[in-house]
């Protein structure tokens, strides 16, 4: 069968026929035909070679790359309950050390061992493969009504988990407005690509007053789409910034974007930083972190995201394609097949949102 092979951390990518799954199924596995993988700023870091962390499996030199993905059972273990063939799926996409507390609860995505593995990233051959095999424990199921889009759910499961953090967080005091609500929030999210666009999107429906930035004036498509959900995108060269920011998301990595807007965070707000990059370097001088603590600003981090994050995820998608009809399918910018991959995993395309690998 083909597949997009990597071999961390080297640079590059190829398509090529490898057969690792000529064996029969245990009970709870089951057999996917891949239907879709998306393709993200990670396998473009491995890719390119500058995501040093990435790793083929124990005792092979290659790694199959991918981890967005969709795919529909075609065959499945004697054990196999809640899934039919036919059913679309979605795996989760890092798997646990067994050791730990976290992994132990089915929350890997905190793991305090650092020995998880992630498919298509470290350790675990990944999705952009024409088949696999997985557990039933790492698979959601996806409703039919959403199967055009569900290739968005794993980076939406991450935005989920991270909202999810935020609101708990910040029940640390009272910080809805006087009438119940989020409305005199403000949210400022940094990028507008695939995850700050999702980002925007579940503030924006929860009524907070959500603000898209980047050094540039929005792509005719990703105008249309802050338009549609009610947010504000801000050219941060030319535009008006938010007086005072309640929540700040950083999706860039780069401490260059977000580091100067951390002066207009208001009293007891958010940063979330969840874009990854390296070799960037920002000073950050003792006044600003005076500021950070005499505001009482929760700042953290966020990464992955558990099962029950990706279940979520399914639910908000249902939901948004019915306010949004065509929000969610315009965020798709690009088809493309195994074949065409490499050019699009080299290089961003212009005005892309979110490409796709179609295996149909």
């Amino acid at each position: 069968m083909k597949a997009l092979v990597v071999h961390p951390p080297n640079k590059g990518v190829e398509v090529k026929e490898i057969s690792d799954i000529d064996r029969s199924l245990n009970g709870n596995e089951v057999l996917i035909k891949t239907i879709a993988n998306g393709i993200c700023g990670t396998d473009r870091g491995i890719v390119s070679g500058l995501l040093k962390f990435s790793r083929p499996p124990t005792e092979k030199n290659s790694l199959v790359l991918g981890h967005e993905n969709l795919g529909q059972v075609i065959d499945k273990g004697s054990n196999v309950q809640g899934l039919s063939k036919g059913d679309y799926v979605v795996s989760i996409v890092r798997r646990g050390c067994g050791k730990c507390s976290n992994c132990l609860a089915g929350r890997q995505d905190f793991c305090e061992t650092g020995e998880f593995v992630e498919a298509g990233i470290r350790g675990l051959d990944g999705f952009m493969r024409e088949f696999y095999i997985d557990n039933t424990s790492y698979l959601v199921r996806i409703p039919y009504e959403i199967v055009d889009i569900a290739v968005l759910l794993e980076p939406l499961s991450n935005v989920v988990k991270a909202y999810n953090e935020l609101m708990l967080t910040q029940r640390r005091m009272i910080w809805w407005c006087k009438d119940g609500s989020y409305g005199c929030k403000n949210v400022a999210v940094v990028g507008s690509g695939p995850i700050g666009l999702l980002f925007s999107l579940i503030f924006s429906v929860q009524g907070f007053n959500t603000f898209v930035l980047n050094k540039r004036d929005p792509f005719p498509t990703e105008a249309e789409i802050i338009e549609k959900i009610n947010a504000k995108f801000i050219n941060t060269t030319k535009g008006q910034l938010p007086y005072v920011i309640d929540v700040l998301i950083d999706t860039s990595g780069y401490p260059s974007a977000f580091i100067p807007l951390m002066n207009k965070l208001n009293k007891n707000s958010a940063v979330i930083l969840f874009g990854t990059t390296g070799g960037e370097k920002f000073e950050v001088n003792a006044d600003l972190i005076t500021y950070l603590v005499e505001n009482n600003v929760l700042l953290f981090g966020s990464v992955n995201a558990s099962k029950r994050d990706f279940e979520e995820g399914v639910n908000y998608l249902t939901i948004w394609k019915y306010r949004y009809p065509t929000v969610l399918n315009k965020m798709i910018t690009r088809v493309v097949k195994p074949e065409e991959a490499s050019e699009v995993l080299y290089t961003k395309p212009r005005g892309e949102i979110k490409t796709i690998i179609s295996w149909v």
